[in-house]
């Protein structure tokens, strides 16, 4: 693997703002582009140094280290920018490891607020409620994740389907519409539906 901080174009010990700023930008650069070696590679630098512990204990990347370890940075973790990135790019499996890693100890709101996103984007709406319920009662002030919480609440509640109309009969302007455009298509075959006087 290429020095991550090479290919993100950072100083070696660049802080964390610095590595998030420069990711961000050549993100943009090329998925525009729409280079997916490229995006992959950015993405392989970026996971390397926020979660191989260059933030933590580490202070500068070692030439020899290939994966990161599974022990996780987050200990004091409250930026989030990275997981919510992969969220909006769709890369959902990408988000999930990377909360998973964080120790149940450290996590907090936001960190059951975007489990519960990712598990609405996947359709697991009973899921979701629990983790956005959860984030709602760690923080209630929040009413972001009370809005998360009612609105897969309603969407659950009615199973999949869309909103129910409170109205439920066809008004005479819909009939009539109907039976103009019925009348069009028997014409068009030769018939007539309504016939002329």
């Amino acid at each position: 693997m290429k020095n991550p901080y090479d290919v993100l174009g950072v100083p070696q010990g660049a802080s964390k703002e610095q590595v998030n700023a420069a990711y961000r930008e050549l993100l943009r650069r090329y998925q525009n582009s729409g280079e997916q070696k490229k995006i992959d590679e950015l993405n392989e630098a970026y996971d390397s140094l926020i979660m191989g512990g260059s933030y933590s204990s580490r202070s500068s990347y070692s030439s020899s280290q290939s994966s990161y370890s599974s022990q996780s940075s987050y200990s004091s973790f409250a930026d989030y920018s990275d997981i919510r990135a992969k969220i909006n790019s769709g890369r959902l499996d990408d988000a999930q490891t990377l909360l998973d890693g964080i120790p149940e100890g450290s996590r907090d709101a936001q960190w059951y607020y975007l489990k519960g996103t990712i598990q609405q984007k996947r359709g697991w709406l009973e899921e979701a409620a629990k983790n956005f319920a959860t984030a709602s009662n760690l923080d209630p002030s929040n009413n972001t994740y009370k809005m998360a919480y009612n609105k897969v609440n309603k969407a659950r509640s009615g199973g999949y389907r869309t909103e129910r109309r409170q109205d439920s009969g066809a008004s005479a302007c819909d009939i009539c519409s109907g039976l103009l455009c019925a009348d069009c298509c028997c014409e068009c075959m030769g018939g007539d539906l309504i016939p002329c006087c």
